[in-house]
């Protein structure tokens, strides 16, 4: 039987940063820091977006700084966009860490952290030793009258953003619906129900407040939030300049795993209804670098909208800068506006100017017969599916994906 049919039509107006050719690449490389090493640089410059991670004061090598590692980068690739990692819930607090010592004290000299009814700090993430943070207009102002959003706000500018115009994105990360753990966010002693509407509204306007003091000081620069949601609550609708979709397909937690690929698609296209500016949305999965089969699939289903396909070696983590076959067709522009429905029996399609992209999301093989023109491209990692050849008739395995060019465009 077909795939579930009509998804609710989207808006496809996108003002794209690095051009309107497909595919568009994002790297999220905020795991280990080696920027300074020439073979890395060189990889992450074959990107259009790359997120990094740099920590306040990092110089592996004496004398070679922050900004020097990013004009190397960006000199071998100018069109390369950059971004530097922030997160404004939680922080780190490990003794002897440097880097964090300044925002550790703020947050205990001005009682910042979040605590807990029994006055205990709280946290989400233990595995990172960070601890929650108490960012809403219930936190006390310090003297200057700042509250976290703010205070943060002026320390990543002068750390990563003020002297680096290379820096053209400001990564948001944890953009969360709700918070993830009870504790008293209000201060009358009771721990509070992250679900209390009164909770969730204080939680997203404490964002909003973040970006409002981010646009204050660099107003030309790019918001992008790691979002686990659509972006259309009022706090957050029309403020951030893009999305990344982090694990949309391949962990247990993904949202193609939990309920779909329906919902997961229809995520990816509503996203783009609350942003504003560029709307960059990086369509994030984690997988095996030589499984090659869910490879096309994300692929192909990230190609059915206007994203950056972001894959993530789920053994290196955000670390290393995966590279396919299919990074190298150029696919060029899209000529028919992201699907709301399948094409032809289950099977999902869209146009651009030198090729053709299919996805059958459903359980089963599909076959469906091709205008004449279509040839797979020669591949050297899946020889045996990227082959080279014409194709009239084409069987597509469930989830699987397939990248076909017109004749005379390989």
């Amino acid at each position: 039987m077909p795939f579930p049919g009509k998804i609710a039509s989207i808006n496809k107006t996108t003002l794209d940063p690095s051009g309107n050719a497909f595919p568009r690449l994002l790297g999220m490389n905020i795991g280990e820091k080696h920027y300074h090493d020439p073979a890395y640089q060189q990889q992450l410059a074959r990107l259009h977006i790359a997120i990094l991670g740099f920590y306040k004061g990092w110089e592996p090598v004496k004398g070679y700084s922050y900004r020097t590692a990013l004009r190397d980068i960006q000199a071998r690739n100018p069109d390369l966009i950059l971004g530097q990692y922030t997160v404004l819930n939680e922080a780190r607090d490990v003794p002897n860490d440097t880097a964090m010592a300044d925002v550790v004290a703020k947050l205990g000299w001005s009682g910042w952290w979040l605590r807990n009814a029994d006055g205990k700090r709280v946290q989400w993430t233990k595995q990172y030793s960070a601890w929650e943070i108490n960012f809403t207009h219930w936190a006390k102002p310090d003297a200057n009258g700042d509250r976290y959003p703010q205070w943060s706000t002026r320390r990543n500018s002068a750390a990563y953003f003020r002297d680096t115009p290379e820096m053209r994105i400001w990564y948001t990360d944890n953009v969360m619906y709700r918070p993830r753990v009870r504790a008293d966010w209000d201060g009358d002693g009771i721990d509070d129900d992250p679900n209390d509407p009164r909770i969730l509204t204080a939680w997203r306007q404490g964002y909003r407040d973040w970006w409002a003091s981010i646009r204050a000081l660099h107003p030309d620069i790019w918001i992008i939030g790691n979002v686990d949601n659509d972006l259309s609550e009022p706090e957050f609708s029309g403020q951030l300049d893009g999305a990344f979709l982090e694990g949309l397909m391949g962990k247990s937690w993904s949202l193609e795993t939990r309920q779909g690929w329906t919902a997961m698609m229809q995520r990816y296209w509503d996203v783009y209804k609350h942003l504003r500016g560029p709307r960059i949305v990086g369509f994030n999965v984690w997988g095996d670098p030589t499984d090659y089969r869910f490879f096309r699939y994300a692929f192909a289903s990230c190609l059915m909208g206007d994203g950056y396909f972001s894959f993530t070696d789920e053994k290196r983590g955000y670390s290393s800068v995966p590279w396919f076959d299919e990074y190298d067709v150029e696919l060029g522009r899209a000529i028919t506006p992201p699907p709301s429905q399948p094409w032809r029996d289950g099977v999902w399609r869209r146009d651009f100017e030198r090729g053709v992209v299919l996805v059958n999301p459903g359980p089963w093989p599909r076959t469906v017969d091709l205008e004449p023109g279509l040839r797979h491209f020669a591949g050297r990692q899946a020889p045996h599916h990227n082959t080279g050849q014409p194709i009239a008739r084409l069987t597509l395995q469930g989830k699987d994906g397939v990248v076909l060019v017109r004749e005379h465009q390989q």
